[in-house]
């Protein structure tokens, strides 16, 4: 597989290779881990591109073309794309022209397409997505902001197995006292927030997708286009990525936590797999306890890498 070549996107949404002490290996959050390495072994060279933290999707676009047009000038390029790294590919490739690479296909993983309606919640309760201007506003903001009730029926389950007293004395509390408690509310939402800051997740609302970005970026003929989806039955509301799948599955239905199968959906739809958002980049080194389905990242990627092979790429 010498001839094939691909470029990962490597900040994805989320802005980091890796995250966490040195010193404590397990503790460490590594974009791509394990998956450069299985690729390279392969004979593919990849290319690994560190975009802006949160820029939007033009200026991290721009930044990608400037590490190809000096690491693979006169290659042909294979784009493999996780989470916001798939529009960025998708901007490059219909309003980046002068190039001196040759893009030959883009692959997807868990993008949204479409935009993401936990994208819509946060703009809506939070204020995420307009780019406010101070982190207090944002954080007043919270207290103001509602949970959707399956959420919430979620959580008074959770109090009653891990609050609940088998013998009766003690009553969990009930959907509508979680809901009256802001102090709570204020405290799950202030633990998601730093995953959804400014200034990208703007470009990542359902409206801005689909009435600005989509209809404004045409896909070019001559990449082919191939789209990879995720999906969990269920995410616990403590865990970082459940309320967001509450959010999306209630408008959306099957979700990774983050994006919809159906946003994930771009040109030839290869197949859905049950992971969640973050499952699907290996980003965890340290899995959450309730978390114990058997996905291999890497033969995720191994299998796509060979697909693409097979297909000319």
């Amino acid at each position: 597989m010498t001839s094939i070549r691909y470029c990962n996107p490597g900040r994805g949404l989320f802005g980091f290779d890796k995250m966490g002490p040195d010193s404590i290996p397990h503790l460490q959050i590594h974009y791509w881990s394990g998956i450069q390495q299985a690729l390279n072994k392969l004979g593919a060279k990849v290319i690994v591109a560190k975009v802006p933290r949160t820029g939007s999707i033009k200026e991290r676009a721009e930044d990608l073309h400037k590490i190809l047009s000096t690491t693979m000038e006169g290659s042909p390029v294979n784009f493999v794309a996780h989470s916001m790294g798939g529009l960025d590919c998708r901007y490059l490739i219909s309003h980046i022209h002068d190039r001196n690479y040759d893009v030959q296909s883009l692959t997807t993983l868990a993008t949204p397409h479409r935009g993401s309606p936990v994208m819509d919640w946060f703009r809506d309760n939070v204020g995420v997505g307009h780019m406010l201007r101070s982190e207090e506003e944002a954080m007043r903001k919270l207290g103001e902001a509602k949970l959707p009730r399956a959420a919430l029926s979620e959580t008074a389950e959770a109090f009653k197995t891990i609050l609940g007293d088998p013998t009766g004395r003690v009553s969990p509390p009930s959907v509508d006292e979680v809901a009256s408690q802001p102090g709570y509310v204020n405290a799950l939402l202030n633990r998601l927030i730093p995953f959804f800051d400014t200034p990208a997740y703007a470009n990542l609302t359902t409206t801005y997708c689909n009435q600005v970005f989509n209809p404004n970026t045409p896909d070019d003929p001559r990449v082919a286009y191939f789209s990879y989806g995720g999906a969990v039955p269920q995410i616990p509301l403590w865990a970082p990525l459940g309320l967001p799948w509450e959010v999306i599955h209630a408008k959306e239905g099957d979700n990774d936590g983050l994006v919809s199968t159906k946003s994930a959906r771009w040109g030839h739809y290869v197949e859905t797999v049950e992971a969640d958002h973050w499952d699907m980049n290996n980003r965890w080194r340290l899995k959450i306890g309730y978390d114990q389905r058997p996905f291999d990242a890497i033969e995720l990627y191994m299998s796509l890498a060979t697909r693409l092979y097979n297909h000319g790429f």
